[in-house]
């Protein structure tokens, strides 16, 4: 049987590529490395920054204005993808839901207070209390990763990753209009504390004449505590905690609320009002 020429030609080019990526990894490898600033950064890591945790300390220390600039972004993108969600509608469900969920769902509607999302919140009744437990474990948990950053791993931004992940979660276990008729989030509200921690904390480096946001570390005597180190860089990270917190909770509601939303049908039809973002809004 004749051989396929596509498939030879395939072949070898799979093979010149194949062997041109080793040789090219293999001098890479194999090169005395050059000198990089790298080197800087972790022998001033402690000296400069206060900190051993290098990645942290580069971010919130060497390159802060840098970081500044990056949660600057980050807080914008997530007003950017608000806004677009604000006003949108999800398109109608193409799969039906299960036959055992629509037949408890029609048993149970007598009730003319209950609302179809009940059904699927009595399913979850277990891993939801579980959940809502949860929350103050995973804040408890996104504190010690904050308070240890500058030493360890963790730092500002793995920590409000965190905390926004405790409150996703009570999103998933109640529901969007459970959660928000017991708790006032306002993530709006955190970015702007977030990016005013930051600011202040540059803006405080000029009020001792030195550029903006320059750090500054030592140590103090606390009472029952002995010595413990303090820097300035713990407020720009507590902005950064803040801001990252407010940025990742506001995508992610924005995302929440299309689930009490419908879909926007062609005609007149009417609307249903409910309350989001501490405003009211119609679905």
């Amino acid at each position: 049987m004749a051989a396929d020429p596509d498939r030879t030609r395939d072949l070898i080019v799979a093979i010149v590529s194949g062997v041109g990526i080793a040789m090219l990894a293999y001098a890479a490898m194999t090169r005395p490395m050059p000198e990089s600033v790298s080197r800087y950064y972790v022998e001033n890591a402690y000296t400069g920054g206060g900190g051993h945790n290098i990645v942290n300390v580069i971010l919130v220390d060497f390159r802060g204005f840098d970081t500044f600039g990056e949660i600057t972004v980050l807080g914008i993108v997530a007003l950017t993808v608000y806004a677009l969600l604000r006003r949108f509608r999800p398109a109608p469900d193409s799969i039906e839901i299960p036959e055992q969920q629509r037949s408890e769902q029609a048993r149970r509607m007598d009730n003319p207070e209950r609302e179809k999302s009940e059904t699927i919140a009595d399913y979850l009744l277990i891993p939801s209390v579980l959940m809502r437990l949860l929350f103050p474990v995973i804040a408890a948990f996104s504190i010690f990763l904050f308070l240890r950053g500058h030493d360890l791993p963790g730092g500002g931004f793995v920590a409000g990753l965190t905390m926004a992940i405790g409150f996703i979660v009570q999103y998933m276990a109640g529901g969007t209009r459970w959660v928000e008729a017991r708790l006032s989030i306002r993530p709006i509200n955190w970015i702007a504390l977030g990016l005013l921690f930051a600011g202040l904390t540059g803006v405080g480096a000029w009020l001792v004449g030195y550029p903006f946001l320059t750090s500054h570390h030592s140590y103090g005597e606390v009472p029952l505590l002995g010595k413990l180190p303090f820097a300035t860089a713990l407020l720009f990270d507590f902005g950064v905690f803040l801001l990252v917190i407010g940025a990742t909770v506001l995508i992610l509601i924005a995302l929440a609320h299309q689930s009490i939303r419908s879909h926007r049908a062609h005609g007149p039809a009417t609307q249903t009002p409910y309350t989001a973002m501490g405003e009211t809004r119609w679905k």
